[in-house]
């Protein structure tokens, strides 16, 4: 399974390096507005970073359903399936390559803003200032500190790595069940925002709907999704092993 994993790496590698540089271009903004004292290009960096890092764990998880429907839909399909290995070895090689490049970047763009937070802070005493404002006026339920900002962002990557898995799960489906049949593409499209409503809706069973953190709130996201993801794995897996032709 190993060389399978590496297979998959190698074929993000390009899009990934792509990110990296414009990471690093829009950092070398934010960086000479602090330093240059230009707010202008501070202005621009804070917001083009803030834009890339969202962006690029979009991107991410996209270019692997993507990828996916390529090989199912192409000869590359016949190259994977003459391997060695069974369709949960497969489909798990791309599942830990995207899940684990959505993490790492995720845990890379957060230390970059840990970084850049602390210049300001630094650089411009009065953003610290403004920070402590901020969380006064939010209030004990609502303030922002890094333990909060750890566990939103850890369930969050975790809710979009099942986002990932139902996308693998929608397209096994359109290159299996609905294979040949017409418009197959967008009723698996469908069948994808139906289950994403009906996943949120069970979600709503077990947590309420509050905007105010809440460590259990957050700890059963982090565990929903994640078991839901396990079981869309599974789900895909048995599909391809047992409705798909190539």
């Amino acid at each position: 399974m190993g060389n399978l994993i590496k297979y998959e790496f190698r074929k993000s590698w390009s899009m990934k390096g792509i990110i990296l540089v414009i990471t690093a271009i829009f950092e070398v903004l934010f960086l000479i507005g602090v330093f240059m004292q230009k707010e202008t290009f501070l202005a621009i960096g804070v917001t083009l970073l803030s834009m890339i890092a969202v962006c690029s764990v979009f991107i991410i998880g996209i270019f692997g359903i993507y990828t996916l429907s390529r090989d199912l839909n192409t000869k590359r399909s016949y190259m994977l399936f003459m391997t060695p290995n069974n369709s949960f070895k497969i489909l798990g090689a791309k599942l830990i390559e995207n899940a684990s490049s959505i993490i790492v970047v995720s845990v890379c763009f957060v230390a970059l803003a840990i970084a850049d937070v602390s210049i300001l802070a630094a650089t411009y005493g009065e953003f610290k200032e403004l920070f402590q404002f901020i969380n006064a006026l939010l209030g004990e339920s609502y303030y922002v500190d890094s333990y909060r900002f750890a566990m939103i962002s850890a369930a969050s990557v975790v809710n979009w790595i099942s986002t990932v898995c139902l996308g693998f799960f929608a397209v096994i489906i359109c290159a299996t069940l609905l294979n040949g049949k017409k418009y197959n593409g967008f009723l698996s499209f469908c069948i994808f925002i139906a289950i994403s409503i009906c996943l949120s809706k069970l979600l709503g069973v077990f947590i309420d709907d509050g905007l105010d953190f809440n460590t259990t709130r957050v700890i059963i996201q982090i565990v929903y999704y994640a078991v839901v993801s396990v079981i869309l794995y599974v789900a895909s897996a048995w599909l391809m092993d047992n409705k798909l032709s190539v």
